[in-house]
């Protein structure tokens, strides 16, 4: 059974043993630790604190940063600092690479491409930390990245294979307006000339991305795009949700109101949702490892759901 209570020198020493293992292995997930360390989740997440918190940490030479947001999500991320006044905080990884991906969409429109400022904060952000601001992007992701930016800015359409969320491949051809990353995850957002609509690709799903010599159409270029991913916002509601340790990427997926909260195995928290009808088919694919708590008009949005699809029925939303 995990350990529950830690005297003081137990938790100095975790604390140094989880600094080892994320600088050895880059970020960890708190349950693998707790496993890893045969310590309950609580335990870790206070030694982890402890880290940011110890007057000792503060007043060695070199100290260490530890990204809050990350570990409300259930994953410790460190930096590393100087405690000189003169040496500014240490940016996290998850820091570097937004500022990293931010530039390199700025810089794959054709008014910002030849910006010398521009590109001279990309060789600083590159040169400061090259491992922390790309690390962690799998390299065909990055391909990916780089060869819709080259089609944006050439303003071309692309194909490619697409695998929807039931697993079912379909041949695409898309014209490409913005790439998002949100929770976690990167979205192309575009016209879909397959379907006929401005669709949300996930580019994890994403084969055989090409860029074709077909010209994006004008019409296409001024479409309005909808901030959320899930459906285009038509009232924000905050929904009270639960999910197992297997579905806590839920809380990546929309934005989160309200700190989380673990309770018996479960994370418990609030999200906030633009588009009710699109949140069904998104909480389904968990297969019951989330659930609707309240309001009672989320509740229901999703058991319509359920039922149009045991019925065959095609559910609405703009995420393929």
């Amino acid at each position: 059974m995990p350990k529950q209570e830690l005297d003081g020198v137990e938790l100095f020493n975790l604390s140094l043993s989880i600094v080892g293992t994320v600088l050895r292995d880059g970020d960890q997930r708190v349950s693998d630790l707790a496993e890893l360390f045969e310590v309950s989740e609580a335990a870790i997440e206070k030694a982890v604190m402890a880290v940011a918190n110890s007057e000792d940490v503060k007043n060695c030479e070199t100290h260490f940063y530890v990204d809050v947001e990350e570990l409300a999500e259930g994953y410790v991320s460190l930096s590393q600092g100087m405690s000189s006044l003169s040496e500014p905080p240490s940016l996290s990884r998850r820091q570097l690479s937004s500022i990293a991906i931010g530039l390199d969409y700025l810089a794959a429109i054709p008014q910002f491409k030849a910006d010398a400022d521009l590109q001279a904060l990309r060789a600083l952000i590159s040169e400061s930390s090259p491992a922390s601001a790309t690390s962690h992007i799998p390299s065909r992701l990055t391909e990916q990245i780089e060869t819709l930016q080259e089609a944006m800015s050439k303003e071309l359409a692309i194909e490619c294979e697409y695998i929807n969320q039931t697993g079912a491949k379909s041949s695409r051809t898309i014209d490409p307006l913005r790439i998002d990353f949100i929770g976690r995850r990167h979205y192309l957002r575009g016209f879909c000339r397959t379907s006929g609509e401005l669709r949300a690709f996930r580019l994890d799903r994403i084969q055989s991305l090409s860029i074709t010599g077909i010209s994006i159409p004008e019409k296409t270029k001024g479409l309005p795009i909808p901030q959320e991913v899930f459906g285009e916002v038509t009232e924000e509601q905050i929904v009270e949700v639960t999910a197992s340790a297997e579905a806590a990427e839920i809380f990546w997926n929309f934005p989160v109101a309200g700190n989380k909260k673990r309770t018996g195995g479960q994370l418990q928290g609030s999200i906030r949702v633009g588009n009710l009808a699109a949140l069904g088919r998104h909480v389904a694919k968990y297969g019951g490892m989330v659930k609707v708590i309240a309001p009672e008009s989320a509740r229901s949005a999703v058991r319509d759901f359920a039922q149009r699809a045991l019925a065959g029925a095609s559910a609405p939303g703009d995420e393929d």
